[in-house]
């Protein structure tokens, strides 16, 4: 017996896909959110891409870390044609090691050359999870080296298809004969070429970000996408709009050894056009608490209820935008001050059970373990990619600080080679755990599922009106003031990279202290104007 929860129209094609749900019961299980915007989507045309990662299945998963990897000019196998050519900065955590090699793995980062990898897994090209058979090679790459060999070996969005291409067989990599991989990989370039690719162990779809997903008059993301992988390339300039990804993805098609994708062991009835929502197991007096619950399905994405109800067509958007930005849209909790996408929680103020809120179904919720931002280059911008930037949270972002730094810069700031420890700290102050370590997703930190909405924003308060939020969002917004006055400082000098590089490092290194000074004290930082010259514009 099951609890009949809502219903959805379907379009005879889209009969397959049925509404998705998966109760994140399996402890490797990451259930990360991303997004892409570029061109007229964007305040300056620049591409932006943001992910949230969510992870809880190894007991440090959550001391995330940057880390810097310089080339070695190695190569994987007889399948690698770039060879390990490039120098990346990512996020990863203590114990992201891949299980073949040992070589440190990463999650999300961007390389010096321009080009950033944002990857969150995909549980319906998961095979063997989703009761299907399986499509990848257990002797084949992980994701997180996946990601490590894109950031490492390509340079444009078209040599991260190849590399996909190339590995469909296994690319000569331990013997294999396919990936093991299961991802959704958000990708951009220095010329603001901006694509989603999903990929399985053997197969990959490419959807070019070339115009806007917008819901349709049922308030859904109906709106088909196509396979761009085997059509003309746009040029870059054409590229121009807006997608986000959820777990889920979205071709339409049974592969020849049967796998079908967009399935889900935990699949709903479909009568006709009509799709029967239904939680496994049944639960009163709510369904599915806590789980990732899939109540609206499109076509780019799943539509959380209401975890990743965010509405990403009310605003023309920026690098604060998916930070914290006060706005004239109605987007996260239908409220026009501020959007603040990766630390989305709802609604609030929030007064119930002395503003206890359970945080499993939002986009920032209790296993999330950090968030970047990342900034590129467009056509005409100078230094080749040189200036992209990354915006960073080391710690569940509702209460972290997002620093900037920049891959050119070399290695990341040392102040924040201990943030994780701060940010945890502050974490204390929200939910209520005793032991650190993860390890499960109701074990250790994650014990509490619900925040303090109280301590994280003040009692009646609204995002950063009051509690930890309060100082953290006063301080970003100086950060943003100086940011912002280097870029366009940067962009109007010719600098040799040498001293290109000098600049980058002074930059982050002083951002990056003096935000985690206030952070980690709890005081607004008394900004003064940006010493950096205003450029002459000719």
């Amino acid at each position: 017996m099951s609890h009949h929860v809502g219903t959805r129209r379907y379009q005879p094609l889209q009969c397959l896909l049925a509404g998705l749900l998966l109760f994140g019961l399996a402890e490797g299980i990451r259930a990360s959110s991303s997004a892409l915007a570029v061109g007229l989507a964007t305040v300056d045309g620049r591409p932006l891409a943001w992910k949230n990662r969510d992870s809880w299945s190894t007991p440090e998963t959550w001391k995330n870390r940057l880390t810097r990897h310089a080339a070695t000019f190695g190569s994987w196998g007889s399948g690698d044609r770039y060879t390990d050519r490039f120098n990346f900065l990512a996020v990863n955590s203590v114990d992201s090691f891949d299980p073949i090699t040992g070589e440190e793995i990463v999650w999300m980062g961007c390389n010096e050359q321009g080009l950033c990898v944002m990857q969150t897994a995909a549980h319906t090209l998961d095979g063997p999870q989703q009761g299907f058979p399986a499509s990848q090679d257990p002797n084949g790459v992980s994701p997180g080296l996946f990601n490590k060999w894109l950031l490492s070996r390509a340079e444009t969005v078209d040599e991260v298809e190849q590399i996909l291409r190339d590995t469909n067989d296994g690319g000569g990599f331990n013997n294999s004969v396919a990936r093991n991989t299961w991802g959704l990989f958000a990708v951009f370039d220095r010329w603001g070429r901006t694509a989603y690719f999903e990929a399985d162990g053997d197969s990959f779809t490419r959807d070019n970000t070339t115009e806007q997903y917008l819901q349709d008059p049922n308030g859904h993301y109906s709106q088909v996408h196509d396979d761009d992988k085997d059509g003309p390339d746009p040029e870059p300039g054409q590229y121009s709009g807006y997608d986000w990804r959820a777990n889920f993805s979205r071709v339409l098609f049974t592969k020849p050894n049967g796998f079908q994708y967009f399935r889900d062991v935990y699949h709903n009835e479909v009568v006709g056009n009509e799709v029967i929502l239904q939680c496994h197991p049944p639960q009163e007096p709510y369904p599915c608490p806590d789980g990732i619950n899939d109540f609206e399905t499109s076509t780019s994405a799943v539509k959380r209820w209401d975890r990743i109800g965010i509405r990403m067509d009310d605003a023309v958007k920026d690098y604060k935008y998916f930070i914290q930005k006060a706005t004239n849209g109605y987007g996260l909790p239908l409220q026009d001050r501020i959007e603040t996408v990766p630390r989305s929680i709802g609604e609030l103020p929030y007064e119930e059970n002395g503003g206890q809120k359970a945080t499993g179904l939002h986009v920032n919720r209790f296993v999330t373990v950090s968030s970047v931002v990342a900034i590129g280059s467009k056509i005409g911008d100078p230094y080749d990619g040189k200036l992209t930037a990354m915006w960073v949270a080391l710690g569940e972002p509702a209460v972290s600080i997002f620093v900037p730094v920049f891959p050119f810069a070399g290695d990341p700031p040392t102040a924040l080679d201990d943030m994780w420890v701060y940010t945890n700290q502050k974490r204390h102050l929200v939910y209520t755990y005793f032991d650190d370590d993860a390890g499960g997703y109701s074990t250790g930190r994650n014990i509490d599922h619900s925040i303090d909405t109280y301590a994280l924003a003040g009692v009646g308060g609204y995002y950063g009106d009051g509690g930890i939020q309060a100082t953290v969002f006063k301080n970003e917004r100086c950060a943003y003031t100086w940011f912002d006055s280097f870029m366009r400082w940067m962009r109007n000098t010719n600098f040799d990279d040498v001293r290109l590089r000098t600049e980058l490092r002074n930059h982050q290194e002083f951002l990056a202290a003096t935000l985690k000074a206030h952070y980690i004290n709890g005081t607004v930082w008394n900004c003064q104007a940006p010493p950096y010259p205003v450029p002459v514009v000719w």
